[in-house]
């Protein structure tokens, strides 16, 4: 049945007709628009056209008037050439010979010299013969993408040294508590030979070592406990939390390195400070974030002073007071930004102030930093008693 002509007329309605004479006149604008990077070079590698972002970041200095008709190697800050003695062969001649698209992925520095990571595909337009006659090169930075990749690869190891941490802190518990029992069972025994046997110094001085072996035990067993706290998934069900307690532990794990550094750690807290509903191991991180910081601050050494109070009115107020060198003015408004850090390569992520931030916030909290007067900085959190919990 043949179509009827009516509806066949009211399909190609002129006002729903797409106006391709306009959208020629547009797509250069288009293509300025775009955030990726575009460059089109012929097969001689002959520079046809160039998108504003592709000027911006790698032109040299000309405009894409100016680039056009140049080599591309020449009149550009070729990607392809950033890294020197690279063995690959320009993927625009790959392009160009094996006639499918190629992919690379280069290291280019930006206009104020730090490295950007930068992944191109290089696209091979074809005439009717088969011939490739140009390549559109598409150049996306990706910088942002690769440190959310590392950041990513660096979480999944501290999730298994976690799960590791927690398994060898079991099974060195399980020891421990063999030899407090052992321990304890040769103090009952020298107890009971001291009963009516004269004074015996080597007694006295056995009963000595016995309680010092017993202290230490005791102590190693504290220490592996709290690894195991740290060690825990973040918790989704929140608590009641012990903020004096969760202060006074990651201390406890941190003072072999203070006392490497030489710095004195002070615990000023508040007696009467009261529980918070929380996600204890969100709370906990944000302690010991803190607490990293201000000894990182201070490598030959000073004065940490962790303090806690209760602000009444529901809140309470967690301190974190170093004697190192402060925060430079110019970085107070980029401290909590993710990736910033002003530690030397491998020393940080730049993650650590964003991420405690974040569960502050999460927790219905506040926090803030600040440069002290005699020197140092200063990091102060503010939580609500009976908040959100975290979630």
């Amino acid at each position: 049945m043949a179509p009827d002509p009516e509806i066949k007329e009211s399909r190609l309605d002129p006002a729903d007709r797409i106006d391709l004479e306009q959208v020629q006149r547009i797509l250069p604008q288009l293509i300025d628009a775009l955030s990726d990077a575009v460059l089109v070079v012929d097969r001689s590698q002959r520079v046809l056209a160039a998108n504003r972002r592709y000027v911006e970041v790698f032109g040299r200095g000309r405009d894409q008037a100016g680039m056009a008709g140049c080599a591309c190697g020449d009149a550009v800050g070729c990607p392809e050439r950033a890294s020197e003695g690279d063995s690959e062969p320009c993927a625009t001649c790959a392009a160009i010979d094996q006639r499918r698209p190629t992919r690379r992925l280069r290291v280019v520095p930006d206009a104020t010299g730090a490295a950007r990571r930068w992944e191109g595909t290089f696209n091979p337009v074809a005439d009717p013969t088969g011939q490739v006659t140009h390549v559109v090169e598409v150049w996306r930075d990706v910088s942002e993408r690769s440190h959310l990749e590392s950041q990513l690869g660096h979480s999944e190891r501290l999730a298994s040294l976690g799960i590791l941490a927690a398994g060898v802190a079991h099974e060195i518990n399980n020891p421990l508590a063999s030899i407090v029992a052992g321990v304890e069972s040769l103090q009952r025994w020298l107890a009971q030979r001291k009963k009516g046997a004269p004074a015996d110094p080597r007694a006295d001085e056995a009963h000595e070592v016995l309680a010092l072996l017993e202290q230490e035990a005791r102590r190693v067993s504290e220490i592996t406990d709290k690894l195991m706290l740290l060690a825990q998934p973040y918790s989704a069900t929140p608590v009641w939390v012990d903020l004096n307690r969760a202060a006074s532990d990651v201390l406890h794990l941190l003072r072999y390195q203070m006392q490497k550094q030489g710095i004195r750690a002070i615990e000023d807290l508040d007696p009467a400070l009261p529980a918070v509903w929380a996600r204890e191991t969100g709370l906990r991180g944000v302690i010991m974030n803190l607490s990293l910081n201000a000894v990182q601050a201070m490598p030959e050494g000073g004065t940490f002073t962790v303090r806690s109070r209760h602000q009444g009115s529901g809140r309470v107020r967690l301190e974190f007071r170093d004697t190192g060198h402060g925060i430079a003015p110019e970085h107070f408004d980029r401290i909590w930004d993710p990736f910033f850090t002003t530690k030397p390569p491998g020393k940080g992520t730049g993650l650590g102030l964003s991420i405690t931030q974040r569960i502050v916030s999460r927790h219905g909290g506040q926090i803030h930093a600040e440069n002290l007067g005699g020197g140092g900085a200063q990091f102060v959190v503010e939580l609500p008693v009976e908040g959100s919990g975290g979630t």
